[in-house]
C-alpha cells in the first residue's frame, strides 16, 4: 500500500494550479456525481497583489517593513496594511494576540501569511482574568494563511475568533491548536467565513471548570468548511454548528477522536446545512449528531462513518435529507493512531465523493480527482510515481 507524499515544491505548484482556476458560483444543493469539480462551492478570495510588509523576530517596529528592514511584531504590520497588501511573516514565535480591524475589499483583500517555506507561531498573550485569542478578526476581505495559532486561554476563549459582522474571511492552511476552549469561533452576524485546509487539533485543555470545547463552533451564515483535519477535542465536538447558522457547507473534512460527536448540527435558526463528502471516525459518541431542535431543509449524504462509539448517525433527525446515502466502513487511514489520516489504496473513501462539492485540490495540494472521481475526506489518494 502506498500514499502520495508530494515534495513541498510540487505541492505548492499543484496548489497554485488548482487555485488559479476560478471556482464557479454556488450551484444546486444536490450536485450530481457527474457535475464539474467544485461547481457547487462558492468562489474564493482573489490574490493580494499589493506591496508586502515583512515581519521578523529580528526586526524593529520602527523599520519600514521591507524585506531588508522588517517589522518586529505582526500587529504593527496589520495596523499599517491597506487593501491589497500582504503581511508576510518569517518563522519564529510571536507572543501576540492579534486583532484585525482594517478591511480589504473584494478586488483587493488583505493577506496575512507565512513567508514561503517558513512556519511562524502566534501564541496568544495571556490576559489576567480575561479570555485571550491568538487571532481576533472584526474586518472583512481578510485571508490568513500558513500560521500556527495556539495557546488561547480562558473558559470562553478561542484561538481564532471571527466576530461582529466580519465577512469574506479565509482561513487557509493554518494549524490551530492547544487552546483552552474553542479552536475557531464565529459570531452569529458573520458570513462567508471560508475555513479551508486547516489542521485543527487538541483544543480544550481540561482545566478546572472546563465545559464543552470544540474544534470549530460556527454561527453565522454561508460559511464553507472544506479540506480540514479536525481531531483530539476531548471535551467537545469536532465541528459544532449550533444556533443561528444558515447555509453553511461542510465538505471533504476528516474529523476524528472527538470526546463527543464528530459534528453536531441543530438548535434554533439552523437551516440549509450541507454535510457531504466527509469522513467521521473514532469519535466517542456519534459521527453525526443533532440537537433537540433539529436543523431544517438540510442535506447529510455521501459521508463515510466508522467506529463512532454510539453509532454513525444519531437517530431522530427530522428535516434533513439522507437520500444520497452514507456509508459505514473502515476508512483505512495510513496510521490513525499516529494521527496520519491520509488514505491507503484500498480505502472505501477512494473515488466516492460528489465532484461538485469537492475543492479542486486536497489539503496537500494534490489535484482532484486522481482516479475515476474525487475521494472522501481531506486527502486525495494518488499512486506514488
Amino acid at each position: 500500500m502506498s500514499t502520495q507524499r508530494p515534495t513541498p515544491a510540487i505541492a505548492r505548484a499543484l496548489l497554485l494550479v488548482a487555485l488559479s482556476v476560478a471556482t464557479a458560483g454556488a450551484g444546486s444543493a444536490s450536485g450530481g456525481r457527474g457535475s464539474a469539480i467544485a461547481a457547487a462551492l462558492p468562489p474564493l478570495l482573489g490574490p493580494s497583489t499589493g506591496r508586502a510588509l515583512y515581519v521578523s523576530p529580528n526586526g524593529s517596529d520602527s523599520n519600514p517593513g521591507t524585506r531588508e528592514k522588517p517589522l518586529r511584531t505582526i500587529q504593527s504590520a496589520l495596523d499599517r496594511a491597506r487593501p491589497g497588501q500582504r503581511v508576510l511573516v518569517h518563522g519564529g514565535v510571536y507572543e501576540e494576540s492579534l486583532l484585525v480591524t482594517r478591511s480589504g475589499t473584494r478586488p483587493r483583500p488583505i493577506t496575512l501569511a507565512a513567508v514561503r517555506g517558513e512556519r511562524p507561531v502566534v501564541r496568544a498573550r495571556q490576559r489576567d482574568g480575561d479570555d485571550s485569542y491568538a487571532l481576533e478578526i472584526t474586518a472583512s476581505y481578510i485571508r490568513v494563511k500558513g500560521l500556527v495559532l495556539e495557546g488561547a486561554a480562558g473558559t470562553s476563549s478561542a484561538n481564532v475568533y471571527v466576530e461582529n459582522d466580519a465577512s469574506y474571511v479565509e482561513l487557509r492552511g493554518n494549524e490551530i491548536r492547544n487552546g483552552q476552549d474553542q479552536g475557531i469561533f464565529t459570531d452569529p452576524e458573520t458570513s462567508n467565513v471560508h475555513i479551508i485546509g486547516n489542521l485543527v487539533h487538541d483544543n480544550g485543555a481540561g482545566l478546572p471548570g472546563q465545559h464543552q470545547s470544540h474544534g470549530m463552533y460556527l454561527k453565522g451564515s454561508s460559511h464553507l468548511v472544506a479540506n480540514n483535519v479536525v481531531y483530539n477535542h476531548p471535551y467537545g465536538f469536532g465541528i459544532h454548528i449550533y444556533r443561528e447558522n444558515i447555509g453553511t457547507i461542510v465538505v471533504q473534512n476528516t474529523v476524528a477522536y472527538s470526546g463527543l460527536s464528530g459534528i453536531v448540527i441543530g438548535g434554533e435558526g439552523v437551516e440549509r446545512i450541507t454535510i457531504r463528502n466527509n469522513i467521521f471516525a473514532y469519535n466517542a459518541r456519534y459521527g453525526i449528531a443533532h440537537d433537540s431542535d433539529n436543523p431544517s431543509d438540510s442535506v447529510v449524504d455521501t459521508n463515510l462513518l466508522y467506529a463512532n462509539g454510539w453509532g454513525g448517525i444519531e437517530p431522530g433527525f427530522e428535516g434533513t435529507d439522507f437520500s444520497g446515502g452514507n456509508r459505514s466502513a473502515p476508512p483505512r487511514f495510513v496510521g490513525a493512531r499516529a494521527r496520519d489520516f491520509h488514505l491507503t489504496r484500498r480505502s472505501p473513501a477512494v473515488d466516492r465523493a460528489q465532484p461538485a462539492f469537492s475543492p479542486r485540490a486536497d489539503r496537500d495540494g494534490v489535484i482532484r480527482p486522481q482516479g475515476r472521481g474525487p475521494d472522501l475526506g481531506a486527502f486525495e489518494w494518488a499512486q506514488r510515481r
